[in-house]
């Protein structure tokens, strides 16, 4: 029983499945029959027996004939016919993924791609009499543009299963004119389409990458220069980004929110609060960010003067657009206080000698992150309807840490339909409590 569990774990680790798979059945068969208690091995028996029976698909997506099917979309509706026509696989699977609902949701779809990618491969295992598979450059063009669709098109795994569909040996240069001629030019192009996405997407190729290409294409063509080039200068450039995001965003709009709001702020001692609020009957989250030296300005704010809330404006995560506000007030006119057209004319006719004996002249006074010449940012939110009433709650949590904000006024000046001035300030409080980013 013991040497069944590791012959299984030896075969599983190979990453030669198709390969090995009557060795993998007869040892489930040999565990079965034993009754081994070892979890694992009932649920790749499960998955090699049963689940490789139903990759012929009794279908009628895909028809058993002679002719291979060139199209990605027809195998991968296959394989979610199969998840829906089969329980037990259905929860095989989701047994094997981590808690995290990004993470989880991530190796859904990169197996339920490799599995079509490899439906295919199997299929098409009967080769043209060049030994090239019937149709291997249609199809990979086909996944390539359904990569984004399916959120996959940062997954390396699913590059490097696409790369497997070449075949191997065939295209391989054996002389220099070979090499210098683009031997097999069509696979190549393609090849380098791979490539090519894989840079848009800040994938970096790692070794076994390299060494799939290789086994293709040979050492000395133009694939292989590509990728030796991709090696070496992404590993240059991928950390000269200061705001770098996490490869994989989260699913969360909250945790996405916090993400937009620390990219935004410059101030080191920026605090990111996260409060639940009642909108219309709907709770809503506000993600509000503002620093002690912000709170510091608006205590010393004169409350004759108003302050104005802005917005929306975009800030994009790569693909993921989120809306945010700031709360604005106007900028110090001794801070920043240009010279008219006149007294740049005249200091332009003045010449200086070393003659001229230096004026003493006082020190202006240094404006800090937040003073900007346009205004000075008082805050910023994020907020889950970006709807007025949600940011006039957002003003409301505010006036828990900054108290004089109850006696300002506040001009909404946003970029909608609807724009006015309002003073929630003796308006009835909705219900609402403040949580942390991590709750």
């Amino acid at each position: 029983m013991m040497s069944t569990c590791i012959l299984r774990q030896i075969v599983l680790r190979s990453g030669y499945r198709v390969r090995f798979l009557p060795l993998i059945q007869t040892a489930c068969q040999r565990a079965t029959d034993i009754k081994c208690t070892c979890h694992q091995t009932q649920n790749q028996c499960y998955s090699s027996e049963n689940y490789q029976q139903n990759r012929h698909f009794n279908t009628s997506n895909i028809q058993r004939n002679a002719k291979v099917q060139k199209s990605f979309d027809t195998y991968y509706a296959a394989v979610i016919e199969a998840h829906k026509l089969d329980e037990k696989l259905i929860s095989y699977k989701y047994s094997q993924t981590s808690d995290d609902e990004t993470e989880r949701n991530i190796e859904i779809r990169r197996w339920m791609f490799i599995e079509a990618v490899d439906i295919y491969k199997q299929k098409s295992e009967t080769v043209h009499h060049s030994g090239l598979r019937r149709g291997h450059i249609e199809f990979i063009t086909q996944a390539l543009s359904r990569m984004k669709d399916l959120g996959v098109h940062r997954d390396l795994a699913c590059y490097k299963a696409l790369i497997q569909v070449f075949p191997e040996d065939i295209m391989v240069p054996t002389t220099a004119y070979q090499v210098e001629f683009y031997h097999y030019p069509v696979q190549q192009d393609k090849a380098k389409d791979i490539l090519e996405q894989m840079e848009e997407n800040t994938l970096i190729p790692d070794q076994e990458t390299r060494d799939l290409l290789e086994a293709r294409f040979g050492k000395q063509t133009h694939v292989i220069r590509k990728v030796r080039r991709m090696i070496y200068w992404m590993r240059k450039f991928q950390n000269a980004n200061p705001y770098k995001l996490p490869h994989h965003l989260p699913l969360d709009p909250i945790k996405l929110a916090i993400l937009a709001l620390k990219k935004m702020s410059v101030d080191l001692e920026n605090e990111i609060k996260v409060f639940k609020v009642t909108d219309d009957r709907e709770k809503i989250f506000i993600a509000s960010a503002q620093s002690p030296l912000q709170r510091e300005m608006i205590k010393k704010h004169p409350e004759s003067v108003p302050l104005y809330v802005e917005g929306g404006f975009p800030i994009w995560l790569r693909d993921k657009r989120l809306t945010h506000f700031i709360l604005k007030a106007d900028s110090d006119p001794k801070l920043f206080k240009y010279p008219t057209k006149e007294e740049q004319d005249e200091e332009d006719l003045e010449f200086e000698t070393i003659f001229d004996s230096e004026e003493p002249s006082s020190l202006a006074p240094m404006p800090n992150v937040h003073q900007q010449d346009d205004g000075t940012i008082l805050g910023m939110c994020i907020t889950e309807t970006s709807t007025k009433d949600s940011l006039i709650s957002w003003i409301r949590c505010l006036q828990e840490d900054n108290p004089s904000l109850d006696k300002i006024p506040i001009v909404f000046a946003l970029k909608q339909a609807e724009e006015g001035v309002i003073m929630p300030v003796n308006e009835e409080k909705s219900n609402e409590h403040q949580t942390q980013p991590g709750q």
